[in-house]
C-alpha cells in the first residue's frame, strides 16, 4: 500500500515508528490581523522544524502525521521543504476544522451562497488527495475533520459528509479532533455514511479519563488517539498512562495510536514567547519516548505492545487493514 507524504509516496511498511498527531505550524484564522508582531519567516520556521525532526530521528522515530486542516495554517511548501531536507516522512491532511476556531465565516457563507457547496468541498478534498495541493502535485494522505463542544452542529456535519464522500472516492483514512467528548457521536455518524470504523482515528480521546467512553470508541472498531501526552493542563499524563494501560489490559493495543499534539511554530502570537521557549526546552515532541514509555512499562505495558502502538498501528491504519482485534 502506497501512502502520500510531503516528499512523495512511500510504502506503508516503510513508515517505521510514527507519531500520529504533531504540527509543524498552526495559524488560527485572524492571525494576519495582529500586525503589531513580527512573524517567523519560512526560513526560520524550516530551521526550527529541521531541528525538531533531528531530535525525533535520534529517538528512533521515522515518520509523523501532521493533521493540520486547510483552515488553521497548513503549510504544504514548509512540510515539503522540511521533508526534503531531513528525509523524514511527513503525512499531511486535507480537511476543515470545527466551527468555533476554524474557517467557519468563509465556509458558512459559501455553504449558504454556492450551489452544491457540500459537493464542491468534497471535490476539494478528493483533488488534494489524488492530484495535489494548488498545483504543487504534493498530495495529502489523510482527511482531518473536527467537532468541539456539543451539539454536533450542521456546519460540522456538512464537513463530515464531504469527508465521508472523499473517503469513499479515494480510500483515504480519516482522523478527527475532539475535545475529549463526542468521539462516539463522530464515529456513529461517519460509519452511518459508509466509512469503515478501522479507517477512522478518534483524536484527543486521552483528554477524557472516562474508561467507558474509551471503550465505546474501541468497541466500535475505530482507532483511539492517545495523542496529547505532555498537555498536563488538560489531563495529567499519569491519568493518560493509566487509561491507556486499562485498554491494553483488555487487548485493545492494536487500536491505539500515540503522539503529543505539539506545535513547533505559530503564526501570530497565540502563545507568549516564554511559553513557546518553555515547550521547546521541555522537548515536548520527545516526551513519549523519554518519559511516557517508562511510565507505561511500570503500568504493565510491554515493549512489544508499545511498538505495536508506535509502528504497527500507523502502518495498518494507513494501509486500510482491519485493526486485528485480539480481545
Amino acid at each position: 500500500m502506497r501512502i502520500n507524504t510531503a516528499n512523495g509516496p512511500i510504502d506503508a511498511k516503510d513508515l517505521g515508528k510514527t507519531l500520529m498527531h504533531e504540527h509543524l505550524v498552526i495559524a488560527f484564522p485572524g492571525w494576519e490581523s495582529d500586525t503589531a508582531i513580527t512573524n517567523q519567516t519560512l526560513r526560520e520556521m524550516t530551521a526550527v522544524c529541521v531541528d525538531k525532526i533531528a531530535e525525533l530521528k535520534d529517538a528512533g522515530i521515522s515518520s509523523m502525521l501532521d493533521p493540520c486542516p486547510n483552515d488553521i495554517g497548513r503549510d504544504v511548501p514548509l512540510m515539503a521543504e522540511v521533508a526534503s531536507r531531513t528525509g523524514f516522512n511527513i503525512v499531511f491532511a486535507t480537511g476543515l476544522y470545527h466551527k468555533h476556531y476554524g474557517g467557519s465565516p468563509y465556509w458558512s457563507i459559501k455553504f449558504m451562497t454556492t450551489p452544491d457547496a457540500e459537493k464542491r468541498l468534497g471535490d476539494l478534498f478528493i483533488k488534494e488527495l489524488t492530484e495535489g495541493v494548488q498545483g504543487t502535485g504534493i498530495k495529502a494522505g489523510v482527511i482531518k475533520i473536527a467537532t468541539a463542544a456539543p451539539p454536533f452542529n450542521d456546519y460540522e456535519k456538512t464537513i463530515f459528509r464531504a469527508a465521508a464522500r472523499a473517503h469513499l472516492e479515494t480510500g483515504a483514512p480519516i482522523t478527527t479532533h475532539t475535545d475529549a467528548i463526542m468521539g462516539d457521536e463522530q464515529l456513529a455518524y461517519l460509519t452511518s455514511l459508509g466509512v469503515p470504523a478501522h479507517k477512522i482515528i478518534i483524536g484527543h480521546s486521552c483528554g477524557s479519563a472516562d474508561h467507558d467512553y474509551h471503550m465505546k470508541i474501541v468497541q466500535g472498531g475505530a482507532y483511539i488517539g492517545f495523542d496529547r501526552f505532555g498537555m498536563e493542563d488538560i489531563q495529567p499524563d499519569t491519568t493518560r498512562v493509566q487509561r491507556l494501560a486499562d485498554l491494553v489490559k483488555k487487548g485493545f493495543e492494536k487500536q491505539i495510536v500515540v503522539s503529543h499534539d505539539s506545535v513547533w511554530c505559530w503564526r501570530g502570537a497565540m502563545l507568549s514567547k516564554e511559553m513557546i521557549e518553555k515547550e521547546h526546552a521541555q522537548g515536548m515532541a520527545m516526551r513519549f519516548t523519554r518519559t511516557i514509555t517508562p511510565m507505561l512499562k511500570e503500568a504493565g505495558v510491554t515493549e512489544k505492545q508499545i511498538n505495536t502502538m508506535l509502528c504497527d498501528n500507523p502502518c495498518r491504519y494507513f494501509s486500510g487493514e482491519p485493526c486485528g482485534h485480539n480481545h
